[in-house]
């Protein structure tokens, strides 16, 4: 087994789980003062940005000054469907680049970064997971319900709920 046969497995995973927090919460509920769009841009903001190569960094059509920052105070709002197109974009850019991966470029510094590659990745998996579980449990206080996690890719077929 390639060292990348597992990340590029629990990868998917989470880009999934990225998804689903989308389709499980209410975008509009407060998490600590900020809407929960505002926590999911966040997340999908940085994902984007270091999660793949520096210079393959999309950005949302709707990106505004300090958006990316959940204690940014502004006085705007963004829609489900524009979210979920940012998503769809950072998701499809992110699973061509674990695609491309291999363990041998994991040790190595993508141009322009100062980092490796593997690091990127990892620090990645804890910046999402942080935020997922955040958002989850307001869904679980609030709806009583568990969204499902998938642990790899093979779970990305299972309901939103547990």
């Amino acid at each position: 087994m390639t060292l990348m046969e597992p990340i590029r497995d629990k990868g998917y995973a989470l880009i999934d789980n990225l998804g689903r927090t989308l389709e499980t919460s209410d975008l509009s509920r407060p998490l600590f003062h900020v809407p929960l769009w505002r926590h999911i841009y966040h997340t999908l903001y940085w994902f984007d940005y270091w999660f793949a190569e520096p210079q393959s960094f999309l950005g949302a059509p709707f990106h505004t000054d300090g958006l990316e920052s959940i204690d940014a105070v502004l006085n705007i709002t963004v829609s489900k469907a524009e979210l979920q197109a940012y998503y769809e974009a950072v998701a499809d850019k992110s699973r061509r680049y674990l695609d491309t991966l291999t363990d041998d470029m994991l040790a190595e510094n993508p141009p322009g970064g100062d980092t490796n590659r593997l690091s990127r990745l990892l620090g990645q998996f804890r910046h999402a997971y942080a935020h997922i579980g955040n958002i989850h449990c307001t869904t679980i206080l609030d709806s009583n319900q568990w969204p499902f996690v998938a642990a790899k890719a093979e779970d990305t077929a299972c309901g939103l709920y547990e």
